[in-house]
């Protein structure tokens, strides 16, 4: 007995199917991506969450170009060997996909630099990140970049709607929820709400009620299992590692940035969230903390996976395991309340006179005094007034490095 397709590949548009392409990449297919069709290609680069169309979109440009060859990679599984041999293989005006090409380096992505020069095969390409953040600037150059915006809830229960009639009775099947027994009908419209737009996620489960045999089951998959596969996912567990690493546990810490790159979570990602806590959590209590997370993220661009995550783990255990200031944070709030307050009357509060450059034959240059400073007020007068009642904005901790210019702050203004 032959089984149905799943519905994800039933429904996934073909030229001959082009009614279940739906939302903004449909708008997309008819007017922007007419041109590329018809009169003028170029390299591009679909990027946008997950389920909204972007593979889909490539592989319709594909298959629109019969008359020429096309690849499909992914750099999930491929590397740069595959992707030279795929380049090779192709004949003139020929098609290379790769999917998730924010997997790729960027030295990496900068190989294929004279493909894209030459223009003797086309590059498609699709990414969850956006491109700005993630690929080389070199091949920005060079690419068109299109964002895809996912479709609304409205466009998803409309689709699966149509998913329930591919299978006999399915409109009509029963599910326990709540106490409630209740059509997989009127289930729609929350699954299509809860799936946060990704059209794939909103079928796979779809697909999953209709062959549930137990309750048990269709209530795991319209509860916690459903949680779990949802986008959602990939910040609950940057914020964990983030959260383990402010408290110094690398052991959590390093558990979750696993369980992230396991899960499909893009490594530059969890790079860059360290970059960011090294000075909003780390800051100058331990100023090496910054370069280590600048030179971690230099190494994964250079080698890559899967070796590469041996810098994440350095980064992220040196991070959990280092002094923690976040002083540098409540210095920036500090000066924010300051300045709205200031600019509340929409006037520029003026600096002093001896700091601006008509009056510097008033300033006093602290490197002729000595341990180089001059008592000197450098705030703008309305500034200086909410300092005195507030106190200072950047006032270090007792912590490693930070101590120390703690120590001098206050030997320096009697603090």
């Amino acid at each position: 007995m032959m089984h149905p397709p799943p519905l994800a590949e039933s429904l996934r548009p073909t030229l001959s199917l082009l009614e279940h392409l739906t939302g903004h990449a449909r708008k997309l297919w008819d007017r922007e991506l007419k041109r590329w069709r018809e009169v003028q290609k170029a390299h591009l680069i679909f990027w946008g969450p997950p389920g909204c169309g972007k593979t889909t979109l490539a592989l319709l440009l594909c298959e629109s170009q019969r008359e020429y060859s096309s690849r499909q990679l992914s750099a999930v599984r491929d590397g740069i060997g595959e992707i030279k041999k795929a380049i090779d293989a192709l004949p003139e005006g020929g098609i290379l996909f790769i999917d998730e090409i924010h997997r790729l380096t960027r030295p990496q992505q900068d190989l294929l630099l004279p493909t894209l020069e030459s223009g003797r095969c086309w590059l498609l390409a699709a990414t969850t990140e956006n491109p700005a953040a993630v690929m080389s600037p070199a091949l920005l150059s060079r690419v068109r970049t299109q964002r895809v915006h996912p479709p609304s809830n409205e466009e998803i229960v409309t689709l699966l709607n149509h998913a329930l009639d591919l299978r006999t009775g399915a409109h009509h099947l029963q599910l326990q929820t709540d106490q409630n027994c209740r059509s997989l009908s009127e289930i729609v419209p929350t699954l299509a709400e809860r799936t946060n737009g990704d059209v794939r996620l909103a079928l796979n489960i779809l697909e999953g009620l209709i062959h549930c045999e137990d309750t048990q089951s269709q209530d795991d998959l319209l509860s916690g299992q459903l949680s779990a596969w949802t986008g959602k996912s990939h910040y609950d567990y940057a914020s964990a590692m983030i959260k383990s690493m402010r408290g110094s546990d690398p052991d959590a810490a390093l558990f979750y940035a696993y369980a992230a790159l396991e899960s499909g979570e893009d490594a530059n990602f969890l790079l860059r969230r360290c970059i960011i806590f090294a000075s909003e959590d780390v800051g100058n209590a331990d100023p090496a903390a910054l370069r280590i997370a600048l030179d971690c993220a230099d190494a994964f661009e250079r080698v890559g996976m899967p070796e590469g995550r041996y810098a994440i783990a350095q980064a992220v255990c040196y991070l959990s395991s280092t002094v923690k200031s976040n002083r540098l944070l409540r210095a920036l709030q500090n000066v924010g309340q300051w300045w709205s307050q200031s600019s509340a009357d929409q006037t520029l509060p003026a600096p002093p006179a001896h700091l601006i450059m008509r009056g510097h034959e008033k300033y006093r240059y602290p490197h002729d005094f000595p341990r180089s400073f001059v008592r000197e007020q450098y705030l703008p007068d309305s500034i200086e007034k909410m300092r005195r009642t507030s106190g200072p904005a950047y006032l270090p901790s007792e912590e490693g490095a930070e101590s120390r210019l703690r120590d001098r702050l206050a030997s320096l203004w009697n603090k």
